[in-house]
């Protein structure tokens, strides 16, 4: 059973349980086999005393519930109780979450990041870095952990190495040997086409690739002067400072916000959901919370509904396959 799950989870399932057993110990409780109203108590514990978050609770609870299936295959899921279901249910009421603040770095704030960098921001090499990535990040739809590693330690069983980037005619590839959506990790692609313009993704890793001093097919991919692989803290903290330069606030984007403003503009451009789906690698209805309509469109949206033409009636089926509130 440990085996299916990805090392991470493993390990944060291992926390829960060690949280679990010390808190059944300090109140004379049996962990196993895990009884509800054991399981109840341990979650008033975690959000009364502990002041823990609702959805780090419920990461807790699926941790817990993992050991106990260790010790008692058929045991049912916790979340199906309906005590624990309307016990979680309360918690996440009292203790409602923040909207994400995140922006989407849409078309426009790319073309002005790259062109930022285009301009000189630290050396030629580091620059045309930074531009293979941000054009890359968001056409492929990538999620921070995809592109970096998470620290400058390189691990080339897990991050990317030059091996995993192929060329072909019309298009570049990058293989990701790991990510979010693939938990048996077989790996997936990511295909990033030639585009027509000067930010074209394919040029600009063509032109990236000239200019990396290491041609080992076990270097990083994305190699920084020192030998290391680019990693999230570096490229997180070069991304603020390139939207200081753009007179953009740093504390409205992050990494992520080029993947979510890759969904956006795909479905303000009428992209299917399905086609979202798959150029983001999202097997659930999770897409929807990335796309994120401007004011503008949603004034659009609204004149269609006050329109009777065909073209006004297509706008507004538009709309209401891609304009979903957040949590629905």
């Amino acid at each position: 059973m440990a085996k299916s799950l990805a090392k991470s989870t493993l390990k944060c399932y291992a926390s829960a349980w060690s949280m679990f057993t010390t808190f059944c110990s300090a109140y004379l409780l049996c962990p196993l086999p895990a009884q509800v109203s054991t399981i109840c108590a341990f979650i008033v514990f975690c959000f009364d005393t502990r002041h823990l978050q609702p959805a780090y609770i419920h990461k807790l609870i699926a941790g817990v519930q993992f050991y106990a299936r260790i010790n008692k295959p058929d045991t049912l899921s916790f979340f199906s109780n309906p005590s624990i279901k309307l016990l979680l249910k309360g918690i996440a009421k009292s203790c409602p979450t923040s909207p994400d603040s995140r922006l989407p770095i849409t078309l426009p704030i790319l073309h002005q990041l790259v062109s930022t960098v285009r301009r000189g921001y630290i050396s030629p090499y580091l620059d045309k870095l930074l531009e293979t990535v941000f054009l890359t990040a968001f056409y492929g739809f990538m999620r921070c952990g995809e592109f970096t590693s998470p620290s400058p330690l390189f691990n080339p069983s897990v991050d990317l190495t030059l091996s995993d980037l192929t060329f072909s005619p019309s298009h570049f590839s990058i293989f990701l040997k790991h990510s979010k959506s693939d938990s048996l990790r077989h790996g997936t692609s990511v295909s990033i086409s030639k585009l027509h313009g000067v930010f074209c993704p394919f040029s600009s890793m063509v032109e990236f690739i000239k200019l990396r001093h290491d041609r080992s097919p076990s270097s990083p991919l994305f190699l920084l002067p020192d030998g290391s692989p680019m990693y999230r803290q570096w490229f997180c903290s070069h991304l603020a400072a390139v939207l200081r330069r753009c007179n953009l606030p740093p504390t409205k984007y992050t990494a992520h916000s080029f993947r979510i403003g890759a969904a956006t503009t795909a479905a303000h451009r009428g992209i299917s959901t399905s086609a979202i789906k798959l150029l983001g690698r999202w097997s659930s209805e999770a897409y929807a919370s990335y796309i994120r309509p401007s004011c503008h469109q949603v004034l659009d949206a609204q004149r269609a509904i006050a329109s009777t033409s065909g073209t006004a009636t297509r706008q507004v089926a538009h709309y209401r396959c891609h304009v979903i509130p957040r949590g629905s």
